[in-house]
């Protein structure tokens, strides 16, 4: 081995002796007498002081309970004392290192955290924190001021007193919701009201849906059911991300676009679950109110009704709820009728209307066990001509299988596929119709019921289409 290579290695090895050393020094500092010490602290803390990262903070304790020193409105959550408290309670130095040769080496000459509890009479305790050991993940300290000793604690002291003002904060409790029975959203510029309507026959075609929009002309319009829910449940399941002012005023709340004239007002309509004292389960609804004001890259700034604390929630939950519209909550299928409803379906195409009734007859099946069954099955007819059922069925799915994918804005109507009128067994919307027009190379408009027209995937219309021309290939 050459002289180089020798010296290179040579170096290498008192890299490793002098990382070793710095270690057994840090960890080890001469002489070690002590393990497992405790260090007496308060047996009743009246004051709690700490200082971290140039801020300090103190909670005072008076008849039990526990308030922010510098205000005592300040809503301060009493677990946060508690667990102060009880990391202080026992505490324990695993490893006692005497005659430390500088506090530098182990981050106390410039303490990250400073502790001072106080007794009831007046007695003090101070803690001072420096670095984390790299090998035991525990904590130095001095204790007392008394810089012979540097002790090695772990991290709980460090973990419970390394808060800040907010994050003490006790936040408002929101409801128990029970039952969801309405949902206003109102902004400057207009509103929405949404209702749950359990008898709805008389206001849409489908008796599925019990959600509707108010109109101002006192008119209701169906929606989605799935999508009022989804809605409803971003109000219901709200969580605070966190408490920005927990008592913001009128400047600061017009700043966050939550005074009376910029905020949207959310207000959710329930019915709170029965409690066991209601006897006669006559429950009475009860109404949540929700601010949203700005939207920050941190969240949308809100706040409860009659209330100054400024809170930050989800930006995507406050948009779902103050963008919440007919267009995003009514349904996307174009007609899903109950064809058990209907007596008979018209279809007019290339200007011949074909009538197609539908009843009922009873057919005679054989059981696995050999025994005759006799099962009622669907009857269509056209003209007094059988149809194949699977084929009537298949244009009947391909009808309710029809999905919005679009507005069809004020564009003018096109030439007319196909036309439905259906006839319908039922007291409320017992005729309805169904006008499908050619629009664009990938869609068509379909306007049901003389409503809005709405733009369907061309492919569908297509397979529509076919389905007609199997049934009516001879005709």
């Amino acid at each position: 081995m050459n002289r180089g290579k020798k010296l290179l290695l040579l170096c290498g090895a008192l890299v490793v002796l002098g990382a070793g050393y710095a270690v057994a020094r840090t960890v080890n500092a001469q002489p070690t007498e002590e393990e497992g010490v405790a260090l007496t602290t308060p047996a009743d803390a009246a004051r709690l002081e700490w200082t971290s990262d140039g801020v300090t903070l103190a909670l005072v304790k008076e008849d039990d309970s526990w308030s922010y020193a510098d205000d005592g409105a300040f809503p301060l959550n009493q677990d946060v004392p508690e667990e102060m408290t009880g990391a202080l309670s026992g505490l324990t130095a695993s490893r006692v290192l005497d005659e430390p040769e500088t506090l530098a080496d182990y981050g106390l000459d410039d303490p990250s955290l400073t502790i001072t509890a106080t007794d009831g009479d007046g007695t003090a305790y101070t803690f001072a924190i420096g670095d984390q050991n790299e090998v035991t993940q525990e904590y130095y300290l001095l204790y007392n001021g008394d810089e012979s000793k540097v002790y090695l604690v772990d991290s709980a002291l460090q973990d419970a007193f390394s808060l800040g003002l907010y994050d003490m904060v006790q936040m408002e409790s929101l409801p128990a919701f029970g039952t969801v029975t309405g949902l206003s959203v109102t902004q400057p510029d207009g509103s929405i009201t949404l209702s749950y309507l359990e008898d709805n026959e008389s206001l849409t075609y489908n008796t599925d849906l019990h959600w509707f929009l108010e109109q101002q002309d006192g008119t209701r319009l169906a929606l989605d059911t799935g999508k009022v829910s989804s809605l409803t449940s971003s109000l219901t399941g709200l969580t605070w991300m966190s408490c920005v002012n927990y008592d913001a005023d009128d400047q600061e709340l017009a700043a966050w676009g939550l005074d009376e004239d910029s905020a949207v007002k959310v207000v959710l309509t329930y019915e709170p679950s029965s409690s066991e004292d209601d006897e006669e389960g006559d429950v009475q609804p009860e109404t949540f109110t929700l601010y949203l004001g700005e939207e920050t890259d941190s969240g949308t700034y809100a706040r409860l009704a009659d209330s100054r604390m400024v809170y930050l929630i989800n930006s995507d939950t406050a948009d779902s709820l103050q963008y919440a519209s007919y267009s995003s909550l009514r349904g996307d299928g174009i007609c899903t009728v109950d064809w058990d409803t209907v007596d008979r379906l018209e279809v007019t195409v290339d200007g011949v209307t074909h009538t197609i009734s539908f009843d009922e007859q009873e057919e005679e099946t054989v059981a696995e066990g050999g025994d005759p069954v006799v099962e009622t099955v669907p009857l269509y007819t056209c003209d007094g001509v059988e149809l194949d059922s699977t084929a009537v069925e298949t244009l009947l799915n391909a009808i309710n299988g029809l999905i919005a994918t679009g507005d069809g804005g004020s564009a003018g109507q096109g030439e007319l596929l196909v036309s439905f009128t259906i006839y319908r067994d039922t007291t409320y919307f017992a005729q309805l119709t169904l006008d499908l027009y050619a629009y664009d190379t990938s869609s068509c408009l379909a306007v049901f019921d003389g409503g809005a027209g709405r733009l369907v995937d061309r492919s569908a219309v297509s397979g529509l289409t076919d389905a007609l021309d199997d049934l009516f290939t001879e005709d």
